[in-house]
């Protein structure tokens, strides 16, 4: 189709300049023809792009805004639909503005016009409206300035004094609207009464747009949740061309630096293996980048489509003429229930490069010693990088660590039952915050609150807020009977597992109780929310892990007890991580287990082989390393994924 001019500007009533003005030739509408996706083009414009593209009827096209696909009918662009709103909108727009060069319309005496009688539709001179207000017949109508026309305070009246669409076969007006399901359409009185609608329920026309309009009005909220969404959508993939460039970047310079650690010997070898690997991560960027770009055209056409029809509808009812909300009401509701679901904001993902380790020069596996190339998200062999004690100078006991969480600066919160306090360690094990005596009788469980970075501790049967500094605020949320383990969603929720109740208790950070659901468990010891929404629950005493969905409904449960696969003793401590694993401590086999999002065994990450002894609690920090607090004490601190 030819190309399409871009009218942003507005006319003064909230609508653009391109509801009066064909978007092919950019004068205003002669005879528009409406596609589905409710954009219009005049007949003739229409028309002729077709020809020029050899599109004829039943074959499909583009529309040329949007993208959204139409098909020619089969009698062809006359066929299609008109759009009487543009027909009505343009003679409303004409009937408020006063050309420079307009004369009096009452008299020839050439003088320019100055106001509109609304009632006559004709521009008056000063005389003629003198005189139109003595004469009994006028001298109730509505002289107008250009300016008060403008204002919107006249619309009404304008609207009012168009005439009604009339009837084809009877020339009378159409008043009524036939809403028998064969008919649905407008009708006069003299139909009322003909051979083809005798019989069939009929209403005021004007009532019939009451409906149509509130059926309308009902779509766009959701309409708006597109749009909403799909301009995150266009966000997030901006951010993501800007890191997967850095990315990029960043993987070339790693590839480079690694072969300079290896080119003393073997130089030649070296630059090939590395220059296939640069093509790989060339190759796995601008696959990437292909579907950034795809799906960012699609997200723009997506949101020009959403836009368009919501401004189309939001018109349409602002104009809030029966006829015309009656006679676009179909196509109208038809093209905003295309956009009733949010768009999923996630830019595509993609398997995102790492290099790993380098091992010990061996000139017969090249590939090898050079250390290939591995994804975000892929589970590699555990590493511990950080391994030290919780017990500080203010302890009088040995420690007895029972739970951790992050806070926003990527300290460990945790909390130590036996000595009666919350201490905050930086990931160098530096001690940053510690908490003073006698503020708690037997705290177990923590959780830094998102927001206001307050720290949420269940002491006993208590739930105790904490400023960032560790000072006692007061008691969070309603009594509950016994509450244990503490977590919040990604949304803000704060959950609580109810141990008398074997319920899960969602509260607002403001401590308000916002809802519940039955997690069937004996002993409901740890929760954690996942990033799809997804709430884990561990039981000790049945010995395994429940998963429900983001509304409480129960998905699955992993476990039973056993030391082998798939089996645990004691689970503790439960959290997730920004791919939806779950990692379970499996407290008295003294091993950690990783499951997926749907809860079904992916491997052992660590065992007592590799130094884990009775794990309690763990977390993910903001590095994505594995944070494993140890009932005697320990912080341990491991690498796990690339």
């Amino acid at each position: 189709m030819a190309a399409v001019q871009n009218h942003s500007e507005e006319n003064g009533t909230g609508l653009g300049d391109g509801f009066l003005h064909c978007p092919v030739c950019t004068n205003e509408f002669n005879t528009p023809k409406v596609l589905p996706c409710l954009h219009s083009f005049c007949f003739e414009c229409l028309e002729t792009s077709l020809a020029q593209g050899d599109i004829g009827p039943g074959q499909a096209f583009l529309c040329p805004i949007c993208k959204t696909q139409c098909v020619v009918p089969a009698r062809g662009v006359r066929a299609m639909k008109s759009n009487i709103f543009l027909v009505t909108l343009q003679e409303f727009f004409h009937n408020k503005t006063l050309d420079p060069d307009q004369e009096c319309e009452a008299c020839d005496s050439g003088r320019a016009a100055r106001k509109k009688c609304i009632e006559c539709t004709d521009w008056l001179c000063n005389q003629c409206c003198a005189m139109h207000v003595k004469v009994k017949v006028t001298k109730d109508h509505h002289l107008v300035s250009p300016q008060e026309l403008q204002s919107g305070k006249y619309d009404a009246l304008i609207k009012d004094s168009f005439e009604p669409l009339i009837c084809s076969k009877h020339g009378e007006p159409l008043r009524l609207y036939c809403s028998d399901p064969a008919c649905s359409a407008p009708i006069c009185t003299t139909c009322k009464s003909t051979l083809g609608h005798e019989g069939h329920a009929a209403i005021e026309l004007v009532d019939q747009a009451v409906r149509e309009s509130t059926q309308i009005q009902a779509l766009l909220p959701n309409v708006q949740r597109c749009i909403t969404s799909t301009a995150a959508k266009l966000t997030n993939l901006a951010q993501e061309e800007k890191l997967t460039a850095s990315i990029r970047k960043k993987m070339h310079k790693a590839i480079d630096d690694r072969t300079e650690e290896l080119v003393d010997q073997l130089v030649k070898q070296l630059q090939e293996y590395a220059k296939g690997l640069h093509q790989q991560v060339e190759d796995l960027a601008k696959e990437h980048r292909r579907d950034i770009a795809r799906e960012a055209e699609d997200g723009r056409n997506r949101l020009q489509a959403a836009s368009s029809a919501k401004a189309f509808a939001e018109a349409l009812l602002g104009f809030n003429r029966a006829e015309e909300l009656v006679a676009m009401s179909k196509e109208v509701r038809a093209r905003l229930g295309d956009f009733q679901k949010p768009v999923d904001a996630t830019p595509p993902g993609w398997r995102q490069p790492r290099l790993n380790p380098p091992t010990e020069l061996d000139p017969g596996l090249l590939a090898t010693m050079f250390g290939p190339l591995t994804f975000e998200g892929e589970v590699v062999k555990s590493v511990i990088t950080k391994s030290f004690s919780a017990k500080t100078q203010y302890d009088e006991k040995d420690c007895a660590l029972c739970d951790v969480s992050i806070d926003r600066h990527g300290n460990m919160v945790i909390v130590d039952r036996e000595n009666r306090r919350i201490k905050a360690f930086d990931a160098d094990g530096n001690l940053k915050l510690v908490t003073a005596e006698n503020l708690f009788r037997s705290p177990n469980r923590v959780v830094v609150l998102r927001d206001s970075q307050r720290i949420l501790v269940k002491d006993e049967k208590v739930l105790k807020l904490l400023s960032p500094d560790g000072s006692l605020i007061g008691i969070f949320g309603e009594h509950l009977k016994q509450p244990v383990g503490l977590a919040q969603s990604g949304e803000g929720e704060v959950l609580v597992t109810e141990w008398m109740g074997g319920e899960v208790v969602g509260f607002d950070e403001k401590g308000m109780r916002v809802r519940s659901f039955p997690c069937s468990c004996e002993a409901p010891g740890y929760i954690t929310s996942s990033p799809n929404g997804n709430v884990i629950v561990s039981d000790w005493k049945q010995h395994v892990i429940k998963i429900f969905d983001a509304n409480g409904k129960f998905l699955r449960q992993y476990g039973g007890h056993g030391s082998g696969d798939g089996q645990l003793d004691h689970p503790y401590g439960v959290c997730t991580d920004r791919f939806n694993h779950i990692i379970v401590s499996d407290t008295w086999n003294n091993r950690i287990h990783m499951l997926s999002e749907d809860g079904r065994f992916i491997k052992t990450l660590l065992s007592k082989h590799d130094g884990v002894e009775w794990p309690q609690a763990v977390t993910v920090d903001k590095e994505g390393r594995l944070v494993i607090v140890e009932q005697h004490g320990l912080i341990k601190l491991y690498q796990y994924m690339a």
